[in-house]
């Protein structure tokens, strides 16, 4: 079973899921300019919030011990953020297919962020707020206007070989890593907080 685990998160790992999204989120046509540039801010607000809360732990200890938070799950947040909104597009303008993807896109999101619980990677209170977070911003990048239309299939061919591209050329650098270093530097400490 921890095989399955390790699979959904790492269909979470923001090396695969930001190139993938990009790729999807500049080829849309120039109609869905709104929600491109609902969504490019979704991404980002998301991305920020989520790094700041950990860098915020590691760095100065800033946490709440009784929920056992240290900041929010990044998987959560940005599978969350990510692939409703890409369930959305690939299921077109058709308001039911729209549905059917943004829930099969939600579905996929909240099995990655539980895949980090028994992997022992995040709390569930991390998690929750990293999927509240994620879900709120993606939910504010489709609120005005739908897609309009499905993405050709070299798109999505184009958007999945992106994503599958900085994990296999980096496989030994991790998003963790990159951050955990960022928190050393911004708070002067030899050593980050990493437990209560």
């Amino acid at each position: 079973m921890s095989d399955v685990w390790r699979t959904l998160s790492t269909l979470g790992d923001s090396r695969w899921l930001l190139p993938m999204a990009l790729v999807l989120l500049f080829t849309l046509p120039p109609t869905d300019r709104a929600l491109k540039f609902r969504w490019l801010i979704a991404i980002v607000l998301t991305a920020t919030v989520t790094l700041v809360s950990k860098l915020a732990f590691m760095g100065w200890g800033v946490g709440i011990k009784s929920l056992h938070f240290t900041g929010f799950s990044g998987h959560a947040a940005m599978s969350s953020v990510v692939y409703p909104v890409v369930g959305a597009i690939l299921a077109g303008p058709n308001r039911a297919h729209r549905r059917i993807g943004l829930a099969a896109g939600c579905a996929l999101a909240a099995a990655i962020a539980w895949s980090r619980i028994p992997l022992h990677a995040h709390s569930l209170s991390e998690i929750v707020a990293g999927l509240t977070l994620g879900l709120a911003c993606g939910a504010w990048a489709m609120r005005i206007t739908p897609p309009s239309g499905r993405p050709r299939a070299i798109v999505v061919l184009a958007a999945m070989v992106a994503g599958v591209i900085l994990p296999l050329s980096l496989p030994d650098i991790h998003t963790h890593q990159l951050v955990i270093a960022l928190a050393k530097f911004v708070s002067g400490r030899v050593e980050i907080f990493e437990h209560f």
